[in-house]
């Protein structure tokens, strides 16, 4: 009896290791076949319509539709973003860099009405859509620790932003038969993450919202893509341009560089860099629970937490 429990128990465990090891293999298949073997998406059929924006003026955004311009060609857009002088300040360096024409249009999706953003988007001439703007919590922490009404703004950032943006914009590129939409989500809408609870919900209902939009309008012309990353050395993610190593948190240079080869192909969800999809390959090793149970305490309320304190402290005097 103990003879065949024992050889129940070596079945099980070899299996559920070879299970978490022909995961691994298939995301790193799966990596090199999307990011070296796919042919890139041919854009030149959307270089005379306009492509739409927001969050760009920083981070990912910003460095996503500066390599539509360098790599793609891409030369019309469409900035919607809170600050002034920043969309000004965009605007500026793709006009003199890069030649481009651009129009802006001030909107703070955290504060302003949804019906304010501008009408003249829903007939606009719109080639893509790309859903950047986001925020996250400053401080890691329970949802009463957090400043009363975040998690409520995050939730209509992250997410109410790109579901707005996405019902003005999507008819008409319905009615032209042709139109991508990239929607930035964010891996920690893999599974439910305590301390941050908002900000991964917000991103597991976008990339959810994005994985049904590319079922319902697929063989359309429409094209719907979500970018699932990892950490990019972004403000949002707490993290300064010089401390990112590429490997494990990359540039926003280097993430745009590799999400922007991948634009509108099949890959419908996906990472958007091969740093992040071995990233993904590696956690596939371990199960959930144990990733809760270790990182958790060790990595999010430890090392984490402390880092996202002291990045809010240093910005902070330095506005002051």
């Amino acid at each position: 009896m103990s003879g065949a429990l024992w050889s129940a128990a070596q079945f099980a465990v070899t299996s559920y290791v070879c299970v978490r090891v022909l995961k691994f293999l298939y995301i790193m298949c799966k990596s090199v076949l999307v990011h070296f073997i796919t042919p890139k998406h041919d854009l030149d059929y959307l270089k005379d319509t306009w492509t739409v924006i927001t969050g760009g003026t920083d981070g990912i955004g910003k460095a996503y539709i500066e390599e539509l311009c360098k790599t793609r060609g891409l030369k019309k857009f469409y900035l919607i973003g809170r600050n002034i002088d920043k969309l000004n300040n965009t605007k500026k360096e793709l006009v003199e860099q890069h030649g481009c024409e651009v129009m802006c249009h001030v909107h703070d999706f955290e504060k302003d009405d949804l019906s304010a953003l501008p009408k003249d988007l829903e007939t606009l001439d719109v080639g893509i859509l790309i859903n950047c703007a986001g925020i996250a919590p400053h401080i890691i922490g329970t949802l009463t620790e957090l400043p009363e009404g975040l998690a409520s703004k995050i939730l209509r950032v992250n997410l109410m932003s790109a579901v707005k943006m996405t019902e003005m914009i999507l008819p008409n590129m319905v009615k032209k038969k042709r139109g991508i939409i990239v929607n930035i989500s964010s891996m920690t809408g893999w599974r439910p993450l305590p301390y941050l609870s908002s900000y991964p919900a917000s991103k597991a209902a976008l990339s959810f919202f994005s994985d049904s939009l590319s079922d319902e309008y697929r063989g359309t012309g429409i094209r719907v893509q979500c970018l699932i990353p990892m950490l990019v050395a972004t403000k949002v993610a707490s993290y300064e341009a010089e401390e990112a190593n590429n490997i494990f948190v990359v540039t926003p240079e280097n993430f745009a560089k590799q999400a922007v080869r991948i634009i509108g192909t099949n890959w419908e969800i996906t990472t958007g860099c091969v740093q992040h999809d071995v990233q993904v390959a590696l956690g596939t090793l371990f199960s959930f629970w144990f990733f809760k149970v270790l990182f958790v305490p060790v990595v999010m309320l430890g090392v984490h937490k402390h880092r996202v304190a002291s990045y809010q402290a240093k910005n902070s005097r330095k506005n002051n």
